[in-house]
């Protein structure tokens, strides 16, 4: 099946995007912000997908090959040349953010890969039952409304098809937040509450960041980036009522390589940072 039949709204109209832009602002559509951001993640991704994330993701998945593929939220889209490694049929790389897309398409000239400016909460105007596998990587933690990109993974996958997404685990925010009580502010997020709050929080990006000190230079200024708190029943639940099951979930412990690449991740060694969900549509 070609990409311009499995994207009906590939075409869609400047004025139906500029709609969408105006009503649903992100961070990431700011054009500074998403040159910071494909600073920060680069050709490999920000360390932690690099050495904690991905491979357990991409070791779930199994192979690539022969498959229709969205990443949801692809970011600066670095995980695409690594798929293609693969062979797989088809990439859309799907994001809210003009600015990101334009940075991954930097990153690969493959004509297998599209590159989508979409609002994933609103309806998809992909063909359903088209897709094989859908990977997000901390994109639904982003945002406040996860049913409906939900249900549309499900609506597009195939009978059989994956869908694979990490999050910030809820334990991070409330280690976060437990620091905090104890006196001792967090840089890394604000606005966090207790386990069962859901709600919106910050990301603190730039300022003091041990991975990138340079970028504090150069760009001079601290990114808030939009968070949202939820138990992880929200998303377990979500996922059942959509019609998913859920095959696995992963909670990646800090690797060996991680360490010796980003050392401060130690001070996370008895509390998980991220979160994985691996989903299957089976009809």
């Amino acid at each position: 099946m070609s990409t311009s039949n499995l994207l009906q709204w590939f075409n869609s109209s400047a004025a139906e995007t500029d709609i969408i832009t105006a009503m649903h602002k992100s961070l990431y559509q700011d054009k500074t912000f998403a040159n910071y951001w494909n600073d920060r993640a680069g050709d490999t991704g920000e360390v932690y997908k690099r050495y904690a994330l991905d491979p357990l993701m991409f070791q779930q998945v199994g192979s690539f090959k022969g498959k229709t593929v969205i990443e949801l939220g692809c970011g600066n889209g670095y995980l695409a040349p690594k798929i293609l490694e693969q062979d797989p049929e088809q990439i859309i790389m799907m994001d809210i953010s003009a600015y990101n897309l334009q940075h991954a398409a930097e990153k690969t000239k493959d004509e297998r890969v599209s590159f989508v400016e979409h609002d994933a909460t609103k309806p998809w105007r992909i063909e359903s039952a088209a897709i094989d596998i859908i990977y997000s990587n901390m994109m639904l933690n982003e945002i406040e409304n996860i049913t409906s990109p939900i249900r549309e993974a499900f609506r597009v996958l195939r009978n059989g098809g994956a869908f694979i997404f990490s999050v910030t685990h809820p334990a991070w925010d409330l280690f976060e937040y437990v620091q905090e009580k104890a006196g001792t502010p967090s840089t890394k997020v604000k606005g966090v509450g207790g386990y069962f709050r859901r709600g919106p929080a910050k990301f603190l990006m730039g300022a003091g960041s041990k991975t990138s000190p340079e970028l504090k230079e150069k760009y001079g200024k601290e990114f808030e980036v939009e968070h949202y708190q939820r138990p992880i029943s929200d998303y377990f639940n979500a996922l059942i009522d959509a019609g998913f099951s859920v095959n696995r979930l992963l909670e990646p412990e800090l690797t060996e390589e991680l360490l010796r690449h980003a050392p401060r991740f130690v001070v996370y060694a008895h509390n998980p940072i991220g979160l994985i969900f691996y989903c299957m549509k089976h009809t």
